[in-house]
């Protein structure tokens, strides 16, 4: 079993698809887990895994062949498993729920809600929508002499132009909530728009800069030029760089607004205030009360980049905090029955998974729900 395969297995645990013997297989990792056993002593893995095959074969009327079947190595067993179950099930470090004891009994939700996926509306200069999610690939459209493709793998993408043109066109592409896409602006910049974001932006770029209007959250990754600075303008705040890669977190519903540098540098100006920040730094702004200044600390940058890499991640992060990222992804309603507890979040988890498998999580941490399809209810 290599790694993908074991973090499907996963997955299909927690949206509640695995087969009697899949759940008896995770189950069991899981009380090795819960009761100190090394998760990498080689004959635990190999029985749990020859046991699986034998079940499987039996229901399959198929007699294994002597000398086909090879169990796990030593490494791929603890490096597929171990980080499967750290990222999916041991989540936070505390004493583990009786998994073993009700899991097998819990039934998967009637109405479960899939995850976001990649899905974004492009809005031209002259007014006409093209809704990329069920586009063709190919040439989408053309705009003052620029082509709009989308591309084989589901990016959209700026070619062309004309030197002679003085003329500006904006488009502006648009997640809805549950939705993410990419796009190559014209000069080769790539733009990766997470959930309820949208960015607008020219064609083709003139003059002496390069300038794109962002609302929500996005990750940079801008081609070097020099003689034309690129600048993101955010709320409150506008961001330019000469080539780098950064994340700007900018929800015009969160207090918050975040920079985080990965690569290169930034200068951020809001009003008379101006800032550098160096990579592995983030910038906050306080957009309820700009005059408190932009502070910078010391991140960690994969939390805040977590989401372009298909990840969940929370640091010591509030019950409030995960739901409004949660809201986003799998375009839910969220309410509280009270004032949110005080409930403590660190881990990571795939996006991928269906809305039970982050519920489930949360709730062995301690939070209660009552979820009627997408309507989510924080209970504590």
């Amino acid at each position: 079993m290599n790694q993908q395969q074991a973090d499907q297995l996963i997955e299909k645990y927690l949206n509640g698809s695995a087969s009697a013997d899949e759940r008896h297989l995770i189950e069991n990792w899981y009380a090795s887990q819960s009761e100190k056993r090394l998760l990498s002593d080689t004959d635990d893995f190999e029985h749990l895994y020859a046991e699986l095959l034998k079940k499987t074969l039996i229901k399959a009327n198929i007699k294994p062949r002597k000398g086909i079947i090879r169990l796990w190595p030593v490494i791929a067993a603890a490096a597929s498993i171990v980080l499967a179950v750290t990222i999916s099930i041991y989540f936070y470090k505390k004493e583990l729920p009786d998994l073993t004891a009700s899991a097998p009994h819990r039934k998967a939700p009637v109405r479960d809600v899939s995850p976001g996926s990649n899905k974004a509306m492009l809005t031209l200069a002259s007014g006409q929508r093209i809704m990329l999610t069920g586009a063709q690939n190919g040439r989408l459209a053309s705009d003052n002499n620029v082509v709009i493709d989308k591309t084989a793998d589901g990016q959209l993408r700026y070619q062309g132009g004309s030197a002679n043109s003085e003329k500006v066109n904006y488009n502006t592409m648009t997640t809805p909530r549950g939705g993410q896409y990419n796009v190559i602006l014209a000069d080769g910049t790539k733009v990766f728009l997470n959930a309820e974001s949208s960015i607008t932006f020219p064609t083709d770029f003139k003059g002496n800069d390069r300038t794109v209007r962002l609302e929500g959250e996005a990750y940079f990754e801008v081609a070097h030029n020099p003689l034309k600075p690129f600048r993101v303008i955010s709320n409150h705040q506008t961001i330019e760089v000469l080539g780098t890669h950064f994340n700007v977190h900018s929800y015009p519903d969160e207090r918050l607004i975040k920079t985080t540098l990965l690569e290169g540098s930034v200068k951020i100006i809001s009003g008379a205030k101006t800032t550098m920040l160096k990579p592995g730094q983030q910038a906050q702004l306080d957009a309820s009360s700009t005059q408190l200044g932009i502070n910078i600390s010391e991140v960690n940058t994969e939390e805040a980049v977590a989401w372009k890499n298909g990840l969940f991640e929370f640091n010591n992060s509030s019950i409030e905090d995960v739901m409004q990222s949660a809201a986003r992804w799998y375009d839910l309603d969220v309410s509280y029955a009270d004032h949110p507890s005080d409930i403590k979040i660190t881990g990571s988890m795939s996006r991928n998974v269906n809305l039970s498998g982050l519920i489930n999580l949360l709730e062995f941490e301690g939070a209660k729900f009552r979820i009627n399809g997408k309507s989510v209810k924080v209970l504590n």
